[in-house]
C-alpha cells in the first residue's frame, strides 16, 4: 500500500471545543464551537492498494485513541477511522485500487493553535 495524498483537517479555529470531520469521501464538517477556515478544506487520506488483479482484501483502520497529533506539548485525539471502500475491497483487473481515509479530530476547549502533525496505520489484509 502506498500513501498518496495526507489526510488533512484544514484550517480552524478552537473556539470552546468541539471535532472537525473529513469523511472518506473528503467532505469536511464540524461540531461543537469550532470555526472552520476556508483558507484550508482539508482532504481525505488516500492510499493506492496493490496486488493480484481482482483480488479481495478487508482494511484494519486505528481503534479510537490510539492516534494523536502533536505540536510541541499540545495533542489531539483523531478517532472514528472511516474508508472508502468500506473495510472491504476488491482490487482491479490491473490489481490495485483508490482507498480513502476519513477521521474525526477532537478539539479541546481554547486548543492551543500551531501545526499539528501525527500518524496513523491502515492495514490491508488480502483474502
Amino acid at each position: 500500500m502506498t500513501n498518496v495524498q495526507a489526510l488533512s483537517f484544514g484550517s480552524f479555529a478552537a473556539g470552546y471545543g468541539g471535532g472537525v470531520t473529513i469523511s472518506a469521501a473528503g467532505l469536511r464538517s464540524k461540531t461543537g464551537d469550532v470555526i472552520l477556515l476556508s483558507s484550508d478544506n482539508g482532504s481525505a487520506g488516500q492510499f493506492t492498494v496493490n496486488g493480484l488483479p481482482n483480488q479481495t482484501y478487508s482494511i484494519v483502520l486505528p481503534a479510537n485513541g490510539t492516534v494523536l497529533l502533536t505540536s510541541g506539548t499540545s495533542s489531539m485525539t483523531v478517532n472514528y477511522f472511516t474508508s472508502k471502500p468500506s473495510l472491504t475491497g476488491t482490487l482491479s483487473l490491473s490489481g490495485t485500487q483508490t482507498l480513502a481515509i476519513g477521521a474525526t479530530l477532537g478539539i479541546a476547549n481554547n486548543q492551543k493553535p500551531g501545526v499539528y502533525n501525527g500518524t496513523f496505520a491502515v492495514t490491508a489484509n488480502y483474502n
